[in-house]
């Protein structure tokens, strides 16, 4: 029965992850809502068999059902990534609903910093105020209060030089908020950790500036199955 749970929950995430990379696409127009999806190369509209999330890209091998033009891999990656984010939520609970909503928003501004390299504060609005609202900041303990002010130092002198962007420390912020400093600093250790191997992997010039908010989504889904 968890099994079935488990992978419901992975299926709306996928859906959820699948969207949220329609609204940033559609954003400038605000037609994210009733249109439907359509090939960026033919402009041919997609039918319902080419948007299962994860099974269409499978099936069609990467490619447009209609022109076989390349579909973007990243999509598959953040339609994985957003299934396993969602697939420990309780949806039938007012604090699972609230998690999604706070998933739903950091994962929209990773998928639009992992495309610009910034991102519209509205995409992150929904979590700020969920963050806010929650009023977690009674719970936190003398080492959370210390480790935020660290954190937060080293994030300042990054930024002042350059080397992150004021963007990433309103994320470590907001999740530090929602979640308490303690879990925050593991999900950007994870962060840190899976950049590196990305970089590893890439071979990209050390110059190379790399998205960072991407891989504090994935350091937060990582967070999750570590617990």
């Amino acid at each position: 029965m968890n099994l079935i749970y488990t992978f419901t929950n992975f299926a709306i995430g996928t859906c959820i992850a699948s969207h949220m990379a329609v609204v940033f696409d559609r954003w400038e127009n605000r037609n994210f809502i009733f249109s439907r999806s359509y090939c960026k190369n033919c402009h041919f509209e997609l039918s319902l068999l080419d948007e299962i999330p994860l099974i269409s890209y499978l099936l069609l091998k990467g490619r447009c059902h209609y022109c076989k033009q390349s579909i973007p891999s990243e999509l598959f990656l953040f339609e994985l990534v957003g299934g396993f984010a969602f697939s420990l939520i309780d949806f039938s609970s007012i604090s699972g609903i609230t998690s999604s909503v706070f998933l739903s928003s950091l994962l929209l501004t990773a998928i639009a910093d992992f495309y610009e390299k910034e991102f519209d504060l509205f995409f992150l609005f929904p979590a700020i105020t969920i963050a806010i609202l929650e009023n977690k900041f009674s719970a936190f303990t003398t080492l959370d209060f210390i480790s935020l002010i660290l954190i937060i130092s080293i994030f300042s002198w990054n930024i002042f030089k350059h080397k992150m962007g004021l963007g990433d420390l309103l994320i470590y912020l907001t999740i530090a908020s929602y979640l308490t400093p303690s879990i925050a600093n593991i999900i950007f250790l994870f962060a840190c950790f899976s950049l590196l191997l990305f970089f590893v992997i890439e071979h990209k010039d050390s110059n190379y500036h790399y998205p960072f908010i991407p891989f504090i989504f994935l350091g937060l889904v990582l967070t999750q199955f570590s617990n």
